[in-house]
């Protein structure tokens, strides 16, 4: 049981906020790898930007190392395959060096940016790329830096274990996210990377209600109090207060919205915001100047939230039973009581442990307010308000010598926060808990139930991904310094190395214990060696070795240590091998049992089984505890809503023709004779007759059925007009027949065809209608029929993205017979229209797919030779024929998932 001072308490809250950041890495890898495509360095006036592009919205934490000078930013669920190597760098920034570090859990991408020297840097998400500004001026923070590591009796304030404080940077939210805060042994930046909103205080309140709320119907505000009403009794409502600016968040969950925000027209509020979410209805109270003191209380239907005064919170049940408060979906328990003058004295703190836990008894000389916040599944941390704990009982138990999964054991008073005291507890596993009031103080139960998860130590929990790769030297990147100690001298020979160890221990602060068999003396000279860097060497020459678990540092020979490794490996077993079995039934909804029997099955150990009962779809599992629930996990995140997708189609097709023609025939006879009385006088020839030479009639002359000129157009019954002319003489010696026909022809035609088809997600669905037409074939054979379709179908297959983009593979055709044109046996043709993509659209969001515009045209004339070109007059002796046909083809496509809002709620 060792004493620990203000520093190691501040590095005990980083490990635990660490912890978290490792926690939260690994389960977001279950999501879809964001692929990085592209890295650019772009100088901005005196500083510089590093933009990074992915394929979606990134998750990234941030932090930053010193000697040299470095940013880190690390990218989960991403590949940075695509950019990895050394990038140039511009003004602030000397160089840029990406990489990828990927295991079984987890896949993440970092850019590390390299830094002639400290100076303020800002990261943020826009849209699909994160982007990293470096300020050009020198951040004042490096100062305090270099004074950091002198500053022995100035305690260093640890970061509150907020469970939303724990995330260096996640995805932007529009309204209110997690205030990121660095760890004690990081200087805090003047800017930081992805701080949308700033996480004050939160809490929650969820009951059963006879009569639930299912709508908010109406808003008012008088009297510093906003009246919130509702169709029936709320079942649940958090309550977010905010900084940066001052405000207030209240969210309704499970209603819907019919009111208008009200006006304010002064008081304690400037404004009143509200917005509807899919599953609540958020209420932000914009505040003047400071936040006032505020009270949520619910009332016969609704709420009231009420401004100004002091704050007294007014448990709903009785004094015994916790209210819980909730921030950012972390567990937290919170027992309200009257606020304490006088400052309640820890007059002692013991640990009693067991197989399963145990219990940490604090006695205390009055009653206090407590609560318990949880970093995550490993650890947990009680804080109790208005208390005083002596110096004596600051202290950390190494708990892990003892037959117990609660490896360590932390107690301090925070700095700076007046009264309050932490109680921190770290496991090798997931940490079930429970804070009970007893006579004459609190008693805290500590169980390890449900998943464990693999035996670590602190230190492996906590790695990650900080480590850097040798291979960035041979990247052209500057390399970060594997020890980062306060740099020492030594000068001593033959020291015993127990001796040795106690002044590396008063030097860095750390708690260090030796184990019995480490012995000998070593001669050491070193000049300007960080301190933890000697400690490795010390321990390499002897064939030592160390585990750290928090600040304590155990030295032991390897050979004992590798042992001990070997026997809790042994032990894990067997007691999985003694534990009882349990048969456990688990129900699968939308897949089938069969299917997922496979999967569970690699999750159980030797003696587990697993059987499938067809009739009901239920798996039974037989196998130990944590692996039931292993099993019982993996199919309550697989046994999902499949996605069911509507495809609707429209194919608008527009045929458009033109023609004019425009034509003339005309004859005629001239006769010289003796009849006509205008012979020639001529023995030969006495009599000439002229006539046209083209057979022919015209309507109304039916005794010159010649023409000189036959260049008709299509006029007839039905289309065009025609005009005919006949001329002759008295006498009959001449005779003149003309006719002039002209026609012209215009039609449209559209035809909309709409398919429309519903399928699940990566099934191919098929919509068709239209006709078989047989087709005989004569071979020697005989005769053969075949069919060849001419119909009007859809074929589609979609996929369902995680952003609620669809992506559809589709084959699209309409194909009609033409009677206009038919085959030798008098079969039609087919006009086949078609189309075969992929394209990815949104949800609701129409495309084109495809579209097909063919244009005809075509001037025809026929004359007669020489004639036809004299001016004007061979108009009479040639005909013109126009046309213009269009045709054009379009296809959209409008997918619409049917069942979103019920696959967001099960994801």
């Amino acid at each position: 049981m060792l004493e620990e001072s203000a520093v190691t308490r501040g590095k005990l809250m980083s490990v635990v906020a660490a912890l978290a950041v490792a926690i939260v890495g690994v389960g977001a890898e279950a999501a879809e790898l964001n692929t990085l495509r592209d890295l650019k360095v772009v100088q901005t006036g005196s500083g510089a930007q590093v933009v990074v592009a992915g394929t979606r919205a990134p998750t990234f934490t941030v932090f930053r190392l010193s000697g040299p000078e470095r940013l880190v930013v690390d990218l989960s669920s991403a590949d940075a395959t695509g950019i990895k190597g050394h990038h140039n760098g511009q003004g602030p920034v000397a160089g840029v060096v990406a990489s990828q570090f990927s295991d079984e859990r987890a896949s993440v991408g970092r850019v590390l940016v390299a830094l002639h020297q400290a100076a303020q840097y800002d990261v943020r998400a826009d849209g699909n790329k994160v982007i990293i500004s470096v300020d050009g001026a020198v951040a004042d923070t490096k100062v305090a830096e270099a004074k950091a590591p002198e500053a022995k009796a100035e305690p260093v304030t640890p970061a509150e274990p907020k469970p939303a404080a724990v995330v260096a940077s996640v995805t932007p939210a529009p309204e209110v996210a997690p205030a990121p805060q660095p760890a004690a042994a990081e200087p805090q930046e003047k800017k930081s990377a992805a701080l949308p909103e700033n996480v004050v205080a939160a809490e929650a309140d969820e009951r059963e209600v006879a009569h639930p709320a299912r709508r908010i119907t109406s808003l008012s505000f008088a009297r510093d109090t906003l009246s919130i009403r509702a169709d029936g009794e709320v079942a649940r409502y958090e309550v977010l207060e905010l900084a940066d600016p001052p405000r207030l968040a209240v969210d309704v969950y499970g209603v819907g919205l019919s009111a208008r925000a009200p006006r304010v027209r002064s008081g304690l509020l400037k404004d009143v915001r509200v917005g509807a979410h899919s599953d609540k209805v958020r209420l932000v109270l914009d505040v003047r100047g400071q936040m006032p003191g505020y009270e949520v209380e619910r009332t016969g239907r609704g709420l009231e939230v009420v401004l100004g005064g002091k704050v007294a919170r007014k448990p709903s049940a009785p004094v015994d039973t916790p209210e819980k408060v909730v921030a950012e979906n972390e567990p937290v328990r919170v027992k309200p009581v009257e606020a304490q003058l006088a400052a309640v004295e820890v007059k002692d703190l013991t640990f009693d442990e067991n197989e399963s836990g145990g219990r940490v008894n604090l006695k205390l000389s009055g009653a206090v307010a407590w609560k318990v916040e949880r970093p995550d599944p490993r650890s947990a941390v009680l804080s109790i308000e208005n208390a005083r704990l002596p110096r004596r009982l600051e202290r950390s138990l190494d708990t892990s010598a003892l037959e117990t999964p609660v490896k360590m054991i932390s107690a301090f008073a925070v700095p700076g926060e007046g009264n309050r005291v932490r109680v921190v507890v770290a496991a090798d596993g997931a940490i079930e808990e429970n804070v009970s009031q007893v006579a004459g103080g609190l008693s805290w139960r500590l169980s390890v139930k449900g998943v464990k998860t693999e035996q670590v130590t602190v230190t492996q929990r906590t790695a990650g991904f900080t480590a850097e790769a040798p291979t960035y030297a041979s990247e052209g990147a500057p390399q970060q310094a594997r020890y980062r100690g306060k740099k020492v001298s030594f000068e001593f020979k033959d020291i015993d190395i127990q001796n040795l160890l106690r002044v590396i221990a008063e030097i860095s602060k750390k708690n260090i214990v030796v184990a019995d068999d480490v012995n000998g003396k070593v001669t050491i000279r070193l000049r300007n060696v960080p301190w933890d860097q000697a400690l490795d060497l010390v321990l390499r020459t002897k064939s030592l070795g160390k585990e750290e678990i928090g600040n304590i540092v155990r030295v032991a020979p390897l050979k004992t240590l590798e042992e001990e490794a070997k026997l809790r490996q042994e032990r894990k077993k067997s007691l999985v091998a003694q534990e009882e079995l349990l048969v456990n039934l688990i129900p699968v909804n939308y897949a089938t049992a069969n299917d997922m029997s496979g999967r569970v099955r690699d999750v159980l150990s030797e003696r587990g089984t697993v059987t499938v009962d067809l009739r009901t779809n239920v798996l039974i599992v037989k196998d130990v505890r944590a692996n039931v629930e292993k099993a019982r996990a993996l199919v309550r995140n697989l046994d999902t809503q499949t996605p069911q997708v509507l495809i609707e189609s429209r194919i608008v097709e527009a045929n458009t023709s033109f023609s004019r023609e425009l034509g003339v025939q005309w004859g005629g006879q001239a006769s010289a004779a003796p009849a006509t009385g205008n012979a020639t006088g001529l023995i030969f020839p006495n009599t000439a007759v002229v006539t046209g030479g083209i057979e022919g009639s015209s309507p109304g002359v039916s005794d010159i059925p010649n023409f000189a000129v036959n260049l008709p157009v299509g006029a007839g019954l039905g289309s065009g007009g025609a005009l005919g002319f006949v001329f002759g003489s008295a006498g009959g010696a001449l005779a003149l027949n003309l006719r002039l026909s002209a026609a012209e022809n215009e039609g449209v035609v559209k035809t909309i065809s709409a398919p429309k088809v519903t399928t699940l997600d990566n099934n191919t669905a098929r919509i068709s209608q239209g006709v078989s037409i047989p087709f005989s074939q004569v071979s020697a054979s005989g005769a053969n029929t075949t069919f060849v379709e001419a119909r009007l179908s859809l074929e589609v297959t979609p996929h369902v993205t995680q952003d609620g983009s669809i992506m559809l593979t589709i084959n699209a055709a309409n194909n009609q017979p033409d009677p206009s044109q038919t085959g030798a046996n008098g079969q039609p043709a087919i006009q086949r229209k078609e189309a075969n993509t992929q394209v990815l659209v949104k949800d609701g969001d129409t495309t084109v797919i495809g579209g097909i515009y063919v244009r005809r045209g075509s001037t025809q004339s026929n004359s007669v030779p020489f004639l036809s070109k004299i001016p004007v007059l061979g108009l009479l002796f040639k005909n013109f024929r126009e046309r213009d046909d269009r045709q054009e083809l379009l296809i959209f496509i409008t997918p619409r998932i049917l069942n979103r809002q019920t696959i967001a709620q099960s994801l």
